[in-house]
């Protein structure tokens, strides 16, 4: 995507212009060095001076290789700012700014490995359950039942005090208690475990194809970023 003129910074007539990346490379490495290094390495060996500042970086990167490719892209472009330090502290915060979201499509792309040696992946899954129950029961109950039976023959209505037994011809008296009292206590415990083994084979053409969907996926985070940084830089004059 080529950006807008308008977001590109104007320049006056009058106005010195800024140094290009390769200038400024070029000052970094070779100032005042009789053997110079070629080129094609004038990335690799001034980049540090470049990106003298911290940011986030996708594990699955090079830093070298990918402070290299922006350097490279934009080789002959002039800086879009004042000084060397102005631009570099823009470039810091776009970095920062714009790298988290790009890290995580690099994360995601499918195929940095695939053309290593072996062509078998396998992966272990392990379910692990574990469960316990416990069981209280307590029960308690009692019963008491009394029976109080008496008989006389001598007369019912001309006797005192027929309570206290002394005129009885005939006496029972039953008294039954019943205590029933029960525990009973249970615990159990058990473990599941499953376990599932998941392999994976790739013939040559499934791995080019993967690899070739990579290498272009990764190209286009690579233009993404190239386009968030065009900000940076004035269009080639």
């Amino acid at each position: 995507m080529i950006t807008p003129f308008i977001l590109m910074p104007m320049i006056p007539d009058t106005y010195d212009m800024p140094p290009t990346v390769y200038s400024l490379l070029n000052s970094y490495v070779n100032y005042n060095k009789e053997e110079k290094p070629k080129i094609k390495d004038l990335a690799k060996v001034g980049r540090e001076m470049v990106f003298d500042f911290d940011y986030p970086l996708s594990s699955k990167l090079s830093k070298e290789e990918f402070e290299v490719m922006i350097l490279n892209n934009y080789m002959m472009r002039r800086i879009g700012q004042e000084t060397v330090t102005a631009f570099k502290l823009r470039l810091n915060v776009k970095l920062n700014s714009i790298m988290p979201i790009y890290n995580k499509l690099f994360d995601s792309l499918e195929g940095w490995d695939i053309l290593n040696d072996g062509e078998v992946t396998e992966r272990d899954l392990e379910d692990n359950r574990e469960s316990t129950s416990s069981n209280n029961l307590n029960t308690s109950s009692s019963s008491n039942t009394e029976s109080d039976r008496r008989f006389s023959v001598m007369p019912q209505d001309e006797i005192e005090d027929v309570k206290d037994g002394s005129y009885m011809t005939e006496y029972n008296l039953d008294n039954n208690k019943v205590s029933d009292i029960s525990n009973s206590s249970g615990n159990t415990t058990g473990t599941d475990k499953d376990k599932l083994k998941e392999v994976i084979k790739r013939s040559p053409s499934d791995k080019m194809t993967i690899y070739k969907t990579f290498i272009e996926s990764r190209l286009s985070i690579y233009n993404m970023i190239f386009e968030e940084l065009d900000s940076l830089f004035y269009g080639l004059v």
